[in-house]
């Protein structure tokens, strides 16, 4: 379902776009419309959403903190890697097997920092990987690196838990699917 963008009383756009890449590889997806705080949304990776074009997501998540009262979000990943496919994330991340050691120590070590800088800055963050994010020890340290060091340290906020407690993913079909106002809720507090 597509949303419509906020517009100005002559009908033009009032959305700014931006987005950050490392080569091919996306560190994060920024949109910001109006006043009013600042999310910080962390997904699983990348699709093809970018400084020009939204993806179904991005939309969702344009529609949800418009009406929640948000002036915008800043879109971050476990693995940066863009692709609308999450196996083929699955098997770039294994680098174990692929012996692609570049993706691990200069691709996710590069956007790790990124991802903890963005989500102490946020007003206030959320989760939404859902269970395409296999990695349980990678995302107990991705939080582990935001709710610790210096503070902030922010509480983690979702939209609806899967039967494994993952944060849902906005994109969730049939019964699990998240409607546009949702309450927040509260994923992993800070301790």
């Amino acid at each position: 379902m597509n949303y419509p963008s906020p517009c100005d009383l002559f009908g033009h756009e009032t959305v700014q776009r931006d987005a950050i890449f490392s080569g091919e590889d996306r560190l994060e997806l920024r949109r910001t419309w109006g006043p009013g705080p600042i999310a910080c949304v962390i997904g699983c990776n990348p699709s093809t959403a970018n400084a020009l074009q939204d993806d179904p997501t991005s939309l969702w998540w344009n529609a949800w903190f418009q009406l929640f009262g948000f002036g915008g979000y800043r879109a971050v990943n476990l693995y940066p890697f863009c692709t609308s496919s999450p196996a083929e994330c699955r098997a770039r991340a294994d680098w174990a097997k692929t012996d692609d050691w570049y993706a691990r120590d200069q691709i996710l070590m590069t956007n790790l920092p990124h991802v903890v800088e963005v989500a102490k800055s946020a007003d206030q963050l959320f989760a939404c990987w859902g269970n395409i994010a296999w990695d349980d020890v990678w995302i107990d340290h991705v939080v582990e690196e935001i709710q610790s060091g210096e503070e902030p340290w922010p509480d983690i906020w979702c939209w609806g838990k899967t039967k494994s407690g993952a944060p849902t993913h906005p994109m969730a079909r049939g019964k699990h699917r998240i409607p546009r106002d949702q309450k927040p809720i509260l994923w992993r507090a800070a301790v």
